[in-house]
């Protein structure tokens, strides 16, 4: 069983390493190699998490006390940044246990909808969980490098 918890400045290390082996196995069919090297620059840094934990919600899935999943929420945007999940624990739920106690951070928050910029490889995921296609659009990273993302939306039940 997954125990979904608030991440810690302790946990930097190992979302770090999970975002990166997610990102490059979850997203070879979808994205050039140096897209995805462009992408993971800036989420790689360990000050990148620090700043993170002051202004969003971030949470991890874990398994024997073993980091599996990571997500994080920017309240101020009702906006979900992420979901990754270990390549080995995809389909086992750890996204949607997520998802799910994010979207009820974001009821607990009186929000009314959740956004996403999805990457390609993650579209159907979401839209499994009733999130609505809105838009692609394209992410540029500090590179200059561009690639596409999917704007999806949920409108939140009370």
């Amino acid at each position: 069983m997954y125990n979904i918890r608030s991440a810690t400045i302790d946990d930097i290390d190992a979302i770090c390493s999970l975002v990166s082996k997610s990102v490059f196995e979850l997203c070879k069919e979808y994205y050039t190699e140096s897209e995805l090297e462009a992408y993971l620059a800036n989420l790689l840094k360990k000050i990148h998490y620090n700043e993170l934990l002051s202004d969003r919600i971030l949470i991890v899935a874990c398994e024997n006390n073993v980091i599996v999943g990571f997500t994080q929420y920017d309240p101020s945007q009702s906006a979900v940044d992420a979901i990754y999940v270990l390549p080995n624990h995809t389909g086992k739920g750890v996204g949607t246990r997520m998802l799910r106690y994010i979207e009820d951070v974001a009821r607990s928050l009186k929000k009314e909808e959740i956004i996403i910029a999805a990457l390609k490889n993650a579209v159907g995921f979401y839209e499994k969980s009733k999130y609505i296609f809105q838009n692609t659009s394209l992410i540029t990273c500090k590179d200059g490098t561009k690639f596409e993302s999917v704007e999806l939306k949920k409108q939140l039940d009370s």
